[in-house]
């Protein structure tokens, strides 16, 4: 426990966003290698950084993911969901859970998105549990909404605000889940090369501006790097994508609490072959 507490303190005195109270949390090593800008990205782990990228998938995905933050336990998290593409759109249901038995969030959600010409868009219901020790637990539901919008082949704009509706966890002093919106681009001048540039701004938090790289260096492997602002935390990453088995591992080095891990692994289905392979039974 204190360990956990001086954690705590830490984060709050160097004015680090450790997503607590009901903040959404970056899932996936892709993203996390990358900085987290990935408002622009159209794959399974979109089912909990952006709706809208669902749209842009059309396989089955099965996703899990854990995250350790700093080598503290009450800063772990952990992330799992399914994606499925329909005729007209794509659904997801995601869970997540963070931290230990002093203090502790869960979230789960489910997800809808839809393709309009080169315009995607997303909308995902969250109901969010947050628990204090012997305090008790408070709940809520908040919604969030994304966009992704292809300017050319190779220039992409994505936008995404998570708890639109301002959701209140308590009463007590106006507790409400935090705000967080989100914009960026991504440059993707040749199919192996990617370059993206974000902003976010948490309602309690500074704006931070991230910029992240990820680069194909033969048909199944990436490497990725990014930097994200207030504090300067540098990501690095790696990704091994073979067929239907997605791995991606990604560390973040802060300049006092030290190393953070962040592990992912999908599983991908085409929904066409599954159904051919059916009907030819």
């Amino acid at each position: 426990m204190r360990t956990f507490l001086l954690g705590i303190i830490l984060c709050f005195t160097l004015d680090i966003q450790i997503f607590a109270s009901g903040d959404p949390w970056p899932v996936g090593g892709r993203a996390s290698g990358i900085a987290n800008t990935a408002v622009t990205l159209t794959d399974g782990w979109s089912l909990f950084n952006n709706p809208a990228g669902l749209a842009g998938s059309k396989q089955l995905h099965v996703l899990f993911a854990f995250d350790s933050r700093f080598g503290i336990a009450g800063l772990q998290s952990v992330g799992a969901g399914v994606a499925m593409p329909l005729k007209q759109a794509t659904v997801g249901i995601s869970v997540q859970k963070l931290g230990d038995a002093l203090y502790s969030e869960q979230m789960a959600g489910i997800a809808f998105s839809h393709k309009i010409s080169h315009v995607q868009l997303g909308i995902k219901a969250n109901y969010v549990q947050v628990h204090v020790g012997d305090l008790g637990t408070k709940g809520a539901l908040a919604m969030e909404f994304g966009g992704i919008a292809t300017i050319t082949p190779q220039l992409f704009f994505g936008a995404h605000v998570y708890n639109f509706n301002q959701a209140k966890l308590a009463s007590y002093q106006d507790e409400r889940i935090p705000t967080v919106m989100k914009t960026g681009l991504s440059y993707r001048p040749i199919t192996r090369l990617m370059l993206n540039l974000e902003a976010q701004k948490d309602t309690d938090f500074p704006a931070t501006v991230n910029a992240g790289i990820e680069y194909q260096i033969v048909s199944q492997f990436y490497l990725r790097t990014g930097i994200a602002t207030k504090p300067g935390i540098q990501h690095f990453g790696v990704g091994v994508h073979k067929k239907k088995f997605h791995f991606d591992y990604a560390l973040r080095t802060h300049p006092t609490l030290g190393l953070s891990h962040h592990l992912s692994v999908a599983l991908t289905f085409d929904r066409k072959t599954q159904a051919t392979k059916a009907s030819n039974l």
